[in-house]
């Protein structure tokens, strides 16, 4: 019997242990509630299945409804893989953004959808919210792992916490509710379905699970570039979540590295270039630091880092829109820049210093960090100040962090008292869960149309010179199929005040200039004042050229007083000339009536 037993035990002593970190702690035995799951997976339905009738908006129109790729059904998918993301929509490659864009496989989706059942908006914010379901039983599965816990209640575990409070966080309703977000939906699905598959492998050193990794994760980046950042957060995530050796973890990293480089060769061939065409973006609303000095523009994006900060733990007031002016430009003597950079550096420094002890709370720093890092503006510009999407992928890091400090941060802090844990612990979960909740509901049908998201965004981003030509266009857009001329009066006046904000905030914003044309051109067929009219045209002309003047001066030739027009001709073009726009001021001086 003593010979068996030896025997039995030198066989027990061989069979391979999986390895879990320091900071892990040994996983249940007993059988997994499906509950979880159903309540992750319904809870986004509940949140946002109201947006499923509601109407595309903002950019839905580039990379969907007006995308003449994906009115081409299955046949156009060729071309949206082989073209820079914009091409479907301006006809060709514009360059309007440092980098361009290439982001085939959510605009592949919409072409799909279209081969399928055309375009349906019901269909495509289904989908959405399905696709954020699933993220978040992802979320729960990959979490579940990496924290080995032995919480007596799954809603009392990091997991769950930590991946519930990202399903209900309202930083997330523009990604859900806009339909044009699919690409940051997908990107984070596939990125962490590619962590785990990387995870599996160096557990179970099933080579399969690499050839997994590398397809997982090749989608995530034709989903979105961001998802580049994963090349560093899953390598990290290996080593503070299991064991292994160096060699191993970077051998889980060659598909990560793989998908990259074909990424990249695929991009090259698609939009003819890396990262930047050498060239300059002159547009403000492009390049929101445009002759700004260099230490006011790190000032700047360093107070929207902080301001990030704020939303993730009190996301109020939102918008859709942080254009130039909604941020003001900021220079270092503002002290909202230095909290924001006192906090970061606070950050890095506590999560280096901590590394080595594998600490939960020193990895949701850096893959918050290292998430966020290539949407901060710091790594490459983005086009914009900031934009509540950015925080989609990094917002997880602070839903692990802030579930950590309340399931087991609290009860170290009121390690005298165990009801008072509890309570307070019960409480925090409560307040966010609610707050995040109600937050959610309330923010959703902004995204309702464009009038409800214009609205609900004047509110907000009252310095805005894009909120301003947002409001002023859709009021203009609306009152072409008004007939009460006091009505329309009255949706003129109400439209020109939005506009003539947009212009005092930016002049030459070409949009708002077009729109003021629009509203001279209304205010004229009301009351057929001809003098005001070209007063106002002069104005837009002399200090940005747009289309809807010219077109509207040949309708009136023939049509109003010629004398007028020519003394208009004469005194536009002769300023022209004079300025140095020759051709324009000629083509104007040509126009006189003999």
């Amino acid at each position: 019997m003593t010979r068996k037993r030896k025997k039995t035990n030198k066989k027990i002593r061989k069979q391979p242990k999986e390895v879990i970190s320091e900071n892990t702690e040994v996983p249940e035995t007993k059988k997994r509630s499906m509950v979880p799951y159903l309540v992750l997976f319904i809870l986004p339905f509940l949140l946002y299945g109201y947006s499923i009738t509601f109407e595309y908006v903002l950019d839905d129109k580039i990379v969907l409804s007006e995308n003449r790729f994906v009115q081409q059904g299955f046949s156009g998918v060729k071309d949206i893989f082989t073209t820079e993301s914009f091409t479907g929509y301006f006809g060709e490659q514009k360059d309007i953004l440092v980098g361009a864009r290439y982001r085939p496989l959510s605009i592949a989706t919409f072409a799909v959808e279209y081969g399928i059942w055309g375009f349906n908006t019901k269909a495509s914010h289904f989908i959405n919210i399905l696709l954020y379901a699933l993220t978040g039983v992802l979320l729960f599965i990959v979490l579940s792992n990496l924290f080995r816990s032995k919480d007596s209640k799954w809603y009392f575990s990091i997991p769950f916490v930590a991946s519930l409070l990202f399903i209900l966080h309202p930083l997330h309703t523009e990604v859900i509710a806009n339909i044009k977000s699919r690409d940051e939906i997908l990107s984070l699905l596939f990125s962490i379905w590619a962590l785990f598959s990387s995870y599996r492998y160096v557990v179970t050193k099933k080579n399969y699970l690499l050839l997994l990794s590398l397809f997982l994760f090749s989608v995530a980046l034709f989903a979105k570039e961001s998802a580049i950042t994963f090349v560093a957060v899953i390598p990290l995530t290996l080593y503070f979540f299991t064991k292994n050796s160096v060699k191993t973890i970077l051998k889980a990293s060659l598909p990560l590295l793989t998908a990259t480089i074909i990424f990249l060769v695929v991009r090259y061939q698609a939009i003819g270039y890396f990262l930047d065409t050498g060239k300059e973006v002159t547009a403000l609303m492009n390049n929101p630091y445009l002759g700004v000095w260099t230490a006011d523009k790190y000032a700047t994006i360093f107070y929207t880092m902080g301001v990030y900060l704020k939303l993730l733990i009190f996301p109020h007031p939102l918008t859709h829109d942080y254009y130039p002016y909604h941020i003001p430009i900021m220079t270092w003597a503002d002290i909202g820049v230095i909290i924001s950079l006192i906090a970061y550096v606070a950050m890095l420094g506590y999560a280096i210093i901590t590394i080595k002890r594998k600490s939960i709370i020193a990895w949701a720093i850096l893959y918050y960090l290292l998430t966020f890092s290539i949407v901060s503006n710091l790594v490459i510009p983005i086009g914009t100040t900031m934009n509540e999407r950015f925080m989609y992928m990094p917002s997880l890091g602070f839903t692990v962090l802030l579930s950590y400090f309340i399931l087991r941060g609290i009860p170290k802090l009121f390690s005298n008292s165990q009801k008072l844990s509890k309570i307070t612990m019960l409480g925090l979960l409560l307040l966010f869960s609610i707050g995040f909740a109600y937050k959610t509901v309330d923010r959703v049908p902004a995204w309702e149309n464009e009038m409800a998201l214009n609205r609900a965004a004047i509110k907000v981003s009252v310095n805005s010179a894009r909120a301003n030509q947002f409001m002023g266009y859709s009021i203009y857009r609306a009152l072409l199929d008004v007939s009460d001329r006091e009505e329309k009066r009255k949706m003129l006046d109400e439209a020109s005040v939005y506009i003539d904000k947009a212009l005092r905030i930016h002049p030459i914003y070409k949009d708002a200039n077009n729109t003021k044309a629009g509203l001279l051109a209304g205010y004229y067929q009301l009351d057929r004042d001809l003098q005001k009219l070209l007063d106002g045209f002069y104005l837009i002309q002399t200090k940005k050229e747009v289309p809807f003047v010219d077109t509207y001066l040949n309708y009136l030739d023939g049509r109003a007083d010629q004398n007028l027009l020519s003394d208009f001709y004469k005194r536009i073009g002769t300023v022209l000339v004079k300025n140095g726009y020759t051709d324009k001021g000629n083509y104007y001086l040509s126009k006189i009536s003999p």
